[in-house]
């Protein structure tokens, strides 16, 4: 059970009728895609809950006491000159993954043309669970963001380390997408809606090693030193379907 199929398919009649991301205002950087998200979500009479800024996922869409209840991540990026400006987005200070709660996650992934305080039209959109991104669920929910106290000359300075971590989008790990609207679906979710048509298929390798720990040098001058495990699932492979509206 799953509400992103009923989401795409509302995400895919809106960018057939036209229907652009509206700006709050020339500065908006990120509540376009997300309030023309919350209106798909709303024509579907969904429950849906927004979260604070800096919070993963930024909603949570269905009734949290049954399944399913799902969290919703918001990202987009300009396309211009035929290609997205990056093949990476930024997450901020939180770890992104497929579950958090033990409740799935995905990432719903814009591509949007215009710019300023103009009306934004959809170039492309991604909606894809979240383990295509990362699949480290226990990694993902320990995360902290650390204050180290004791820093500078009289040592009352203090050190907040709050990190950005940087993904592949998913028009990297799927280019086939530029200019398509596409959901992406673990291979064992095995949907079966005659709306959807599979039009493709992704591989995602697990990595030799898992990192454990980094060390960051203040001098300036040393680099920063890692310690990483090996993982006990490298080199098995995750495996995607790829649908679009049939």
């Amino acid at each position: 059970m799953t509400h992103s199929i009923e989401i795409f398919l509302a995400a895919h009649q809106a960018i057939a009728a036209g229907v652009d991301m509206i700006p709050r205002s020339a500065n908006d950087k990120e509540y376009f895609p997300q309030d023309w998200f919350a209106d798909r979500v709303g024509s579907l009479d969904l429950p849906m809950y927004p979260q604070g800024r800096n919070s993963y996922p930024d909603f949570w869409v269905g009734d949290a006491t049954q399944p399913p209840s799902e969290g919703y991540e918001i990202k987009s990026l300009a396309f211009s000159n035929g290609k997205p400006p990056r093949k990476d987005y930024d997450s901020n200070s939180t770890i992104p993954s497929g579950r958090k709660s033990n409740r799935d996650i995905f990432l719903v992934f814009f591509l949007y043309t215009g710019g300023g305080a103009n009306p934004r039209p959809v170039h492309s959109i991604c909606i894809a669970h979240g383990d295509l991104i990362n699949a480290d669920y226990d990694v993902a929910a320990a995360h902290v963001n650390e204050g180290i106290k004791g820093f500078g000359s009289y040592g009352d300075g203090f050190i907040r380390d709050r990190k950005m971590y940087r993904f592949p989008q998913p028009f990297t790990l799927h280019p086939a997408g530029i200019g398509r609207c596409r959901l992406i679906l673990p291979t064992d979710w095995a949907p079966s809606d005659a709306r959807l048509i599979q039009v493709g298929t992704l591989e995602r390798t697990f990595f030799a090693t898992s990192l454990e720990s980094y060390a960051i040098y203040l001098d300036g001058k040393t680099k920063p030193t890692t310690r990483g495990n090996p993982r006990p699932d490298a080199g098995q492979i995750r495996h995607f379907q790829v649908f679009e509206h049939a």
